[in-house]
């Protein structure tokens, strides 16, 4: 592997070289191995196009979370997400695939039973959501109703948060993404709170009712986040310090039965 070093960056093929980017460098590396063709027919390679297929799985399903989280988030989603948020994602995807106990190797797919395992994905790599807010959240889903309740009690910003220099004002973030595999964009609900001056003795109590679909039999990935902001000019602007503004799946409810 080697580092492209131009004003000019390429992606793609020429000959045997391979140019493409990745978290965010311009890298190129020489092709080897068997041929795309090969592994397509050779009985050889027949883990290899298990392990592919697979790959394909994750990385579809990686893809749809990220863009229910943008539709959930908007303009804010760029707070949030770094370079490395789709290979750690697909990454959480592939354990998630590979725990499919159901279906043989090859066939094993993304399953309810095994989401979870998405709890504490953070979309921001920099920090987790205990590290910055020292009080959780709490989530309580009513399946029949369709009634998600998102609480977090009141805090003290100085003691429960630990917020970047220079910041003046917070803002809480609630998503749920209802994920089913055959279904593109998946559907979500979010919830935004008005900004929150910093300088309060205590922040009140906060509460989230979404309202999703009564009955579903979807599994429901709840997200939580916060994100900071400073005044200039005498607006407020948001304070992209990456190690502070964060947003991080809390929880995953499955259907039971």
């Amino acid at each position: 592997m080697a580092i492209q070093k131009s004003s000019i960056t390429l992606e793609g093929q020429i000959g045997d070289l391979s140019f493409y980017n990745s978290n965010g460098k311009a890298l190129v590396r020489q092709r080897t191995g068997a041929s795309k063709e090969r592994i397509k027919t050779d009985p050889s390679f027949a883990r290899t196009r298990e392990n592919n297929t697979e790959f394909g799985r994750a990385s579809s399903a990686g893809r749809l979370i990220r863009v229910a989280t943008r539709l959930a988030l908007g303009e804010r989603y760029t707070l949030f997400e770094d370079p490395t948020a789709v290979n750690r994602l697909t990454t959480r995807m592939t354990g998630v695939v590979r725990s499919d106990t159901t279906h043989s190797r090859g066939e094993r797919t993304v399953v309810p039973e095994s989401l979870p395992l998405l709890h504490g994905f953070s979309f921001n790599a920099v920090a987790a959501l205990k590290d910055v807010l020292f009080i959780p959240p709490r989530c309580a889903y009513q399946r029949e109703t369709g009634l998600l309740e998102v609480t977090l009690p009141a805090l003290s910003p100085g003691n429960a948060m630990a917020a970047p220099k220079g910041a003046e004002r917070c803002s809480f973030h609630v998503g749920a993404i209802l994920f089913n595999a055959g279904v593109e964009p998946l559907p979500v609900v979010a919830q935004h709170q008005e900004l929150l001056p910093m300088d309060w003795q205590t922040i009140p109590a906060q509460a989230f009712r979404l309202e999703l679909p009564e009955a579903s039999t979807d599994p429901v990935i709840i997200c939580f986040g916060i994100s900071f902001y400073r005044n200039l000019g005498g607006y407020p602007v948001p304070i992209s310090d990456q190690g502070r503004n964060v947003f991080e799946v809390i929880g995953v409810d499955i259907a039971a039965g």
